[in-house]
């Protein structure tokens, strides 16, 4: 589990900074980071950060937004405020242990009080000891109405491959996205040196597709099984794997069966995303 975003709703401003206020006492009392509001937020959202040795762990955003009444399907004003963990699993063993710590505590105080949330961001993670060229990924259940590179296209990112190919803004509208890339330079260029290889195949599920499926981790398994990630200590039966497949026209269940791809998939640990889920869910303030 890497990037989590939550999002709590209101009806009212007057809630919104309630539990706004609550929240910033929770972070300061139980000394959670550092909060410093973000001089370059619009004046729609108010944003902060919250920092830990010059890091940020999350930030908070509060704002409104227009949606329309599901009884009148008149527009009307949505106010939220949503709690973003861009980093849950960054492989620097201080900042990943304590922005869970902070993400569980948070979600303690929102089950103790019973403020509702919902999840709206949710990046799911393979992480394979092994330099990209040693890994593929095919999406072997396509979505009819995705466009999706070709296994021979090139890529604007040498070291990051999309799945799906669409417009950047697109991005934030699709229920789902994958992608892998070099997670050892992206922790270098961040100035965290891994010291080992290490290839990132990540799903990203956004806000439309917890509309519609919430917190179901079977459907979650489902979007996951739509990727084939696989890796391979040898090149050439890379090279084998990706000719075969793109001799075929329509590449259906029997064709996979084919290639065998099963003796190169990496299974995703369900357990994980599971355990996750029914941890935020259900912990409450241990007084």
């Amino acid at each position: 589990i890497d990037t989590v975003t939550l999002q709590l709703d209101f009806d009212n401003t007057k809630v919104q900074r309630d539990k706004l206020s609550l929240l910033q006492q929770w972070i300061t009392i139980r000394n959670l980071g550092l909060l410093e509001s973000d001089c370059n937020s619009s004046s729609h959202v108010v944003k902060y950060n919250v920092y830990y040795a010059g890091t940020i762990l999350f930030t908070i955003h509060s704002g409104s937004t227009r949606i329309k009444d599901k009884l009148t399907n008149e527009l009307v004003n949505q106010y939220y405020i949503r709690i973003r963990f861009a980093g849950l699993k960054r492989y620097n063993t201080k900042i990943d242990t304590l922005s869970r710590d902070i993400l569980i505590s948070i979600c303690a105080l929102l089950n103790t009080y019973k403020i509702k949330f919902r999840l709206i961001e949710l990046d799911i993670a393979i992480d394979v000891n092994s330099k990209l060229d040693n890994v593929l990924v095919l999406c072997t259940k396509k979505s009819p109405k995705t466009e999706y590179y070709d296994l021979n296209q090139k890529q604007f990112y040498a070291d990051t491959i999309y799945l799906e190919n669409m417009k950047k803004e697109k991005f934030k509208k699709t229920v789902l996205r994958a992608y892998y890339y070099n997670k050892r330079l992206k922790e270098r260029k961040s100035k965290n040196e891994l010291g080992f290889d290490l290839t990132r195949f990540e799903v990203k599920l956004q806000t439309q597709y917890f509309k519609k499926y919430g917190f179901d981790v079977n459907v979650i398994k489902k979007a996951l099984d739509r990727y084939h990630v696989m890796h391979f200590q040898n090149l050439s039966e890379k090279k084998e794997v990706i000719d075969k497949y793109l001799s075929y026209k329509c590449v259906r269940k029997r064709e996979i069966e084919r290639m065998n791809l099963g003796n190169y998939r990496l299974i995703p640990n369900m357990n994980v995303v599971k355990d996750f889920l029914d941890e935020i869910q259900r912990v409450n303030i241990v007084y």
